[in-house]
Order: structure tokens, then sequence, then C-alpha cells
């Protein structure tokens, strides 16, 4: 793996403005969020991107979910800033290398 990383492990997390006694959808700014997502999807720069919950759909700590993306983690730290629900303080993502292995 000589080459750097083309994709980025974007993991989420709850912010400061997350409220624990609400389910994700209930979130301030959690419709913006999941349209943010998925304009990544359908733009090709979101591989994977799912939430990590109890099925009451709450979060078991602070690691709300995860998204693997096609960009490097520079470039990725800079798209996910963009996230209304970063942006509102619901939310916080933290990028990392993420070397995808293709099979053969």
């Amino acid at each position: 793996m000589d080459q750097p990383p083309a994709n980025s492990l974007v993991l989420v997390h709850a912010g400061p403005a997350w409220d624990r006694s609400r389910p994700l959808a209930a979130q301030r700014n959690a419709a913006a969020h999941m349209a943010w997502i998925q304009r990544q999807v359908d733009a090709g720069t979101a591989v994977v991107a799912g939430p990590i919950w109890r099925p009451d759909e709450r979060p078991s700590g602070d690691l709300i979910g995860a998204l693997v993306l096609a960009l490097p983690p520079g470039p990725a730290a800079d798209l996910v800033a963009t996230d209304p629900a970063v942006v509102g303080g619901q939310l916080t993502m933290t990028t990392h290398p993420y070397h995808r292995i293709e099979p053969r």
C-alpha cells in the first residue's frame, strides 16, 4: 500500500447538540442530514453509509454511524463539514484513511 488512500472511513458521532431523549429521525436537522447522505450516494461519493444503533433507533453510545467516501481524507473532511447536522452540532464526523481492497 505505497499509494495514499483514495477513500476515507468517516465515523459519525453524537455532537454537542444531540438530544439523547430522541431517536435519530426526531433529531433537529435529521431530514437535511438524510438528504445530504442521499446526495453523496447518488453522486457516487458515498460508497456505503448507514447508522449504528439499537432496535429503538437510539445510539448505544456516541458512535451513531459510518460512511466510506470515495475521497482522500482531506477532501472528505471538507465535504462532511457541509452536512447540515454537523453544521448544526447534532453530529460530529471524523475522517480516517481507508485502504479499500478489491477482489482480484
